[in-house]
């Protein structure tokens, strides 16, 4: 399910879509016409712009009302915005990834997969209650990727260097990777991927 004001930016996602064979179930250009779709189609994600200038409700707020109607919608957040406030708004309505609108396709397609339950469960509550031992967090694979990164020093300008992405996005996946991990900062972060073995990352620092 995809919801933009704009219809190109519809057709563009839609198409990228297609081509992972994912099916999009319904498309809608306003917060109240996706929040129907969402009750009426039952779909597994919502790819939802956060910036509805025209629309009376915002999209931390549809995206939050998408959450309560379906408790197992996976959820991903599209923003022009790049500061941590909008990203944490959209986090705290219900959102399980959040991109600028510059990442790159497969990182969209990485973010839709993991969503629709190809790499992690797709509900929070199922999530919680399948779990007989402490909570372990799943981190996507770039997610992971990055935070070890992080944890061998790379500053987020050569972490985007070297995965080829903006700075933006790598700080988009950190803060998501904090939020699952329960840490505030990379330090944190790094003492959380060293205590429970997930620093091996093979790293070869460019000369």
């Amino acid at each position: 399910m995809l919801l933009d004001e704009h219809p190109i930016w519809l057709d563009a996602l839609e198409d990228i879509l297609s081509s992972k064979a994912i099916r999009v179930v319904g498309r809608a250009t306003s917060p109240r016409a996706a929040l129907k779709l969402v009750d009426s189609e039952k779909p597994d994600a919502l790819l939802a712009s956060l910036e509805l200038w025209s629309s009376e409700m915002d999209g931390v707020e549809c995206l939050r009302r998408a959450r309560e109607l379906a408790p197992g919608l996976g959820i991903v957040a599209f923003s022009t915005h790049h500061d941590p406030l909008h990203l944490e708004a959209a986090v705290a309505a219900g959102a399980d990834a959040c991109l600028p609108k510059t990442a790159a396709v497969s990182e969209v397609t990485e973010a839709v997969q993991h969503c629709l339950g190809r790499g992690k469960p797709k509900s929070r509550t199922r999530a919680r209650s399948a779990s007989v031992g402490p909570k372990q967090p799943t981190l996507t694979t770039r997610e992971l990727e990055i935070v070890q990164l992080a944890a061998h020093g790379y500053t987020n300008a050569q972490i985007a260097e070297r995965l080829w992405v903006t700075k933006w996005t790598v700080k988009f996946h950190l803060v998501n990777a904090y939020r699952k991990l329960g840490v505030s900062n990379r330090t944190q972060a790094a003492r959380y991927l060293f205590d429970h073995g997930l620093s091996g990352l093979p790293v070869k620092r460019s000369s």
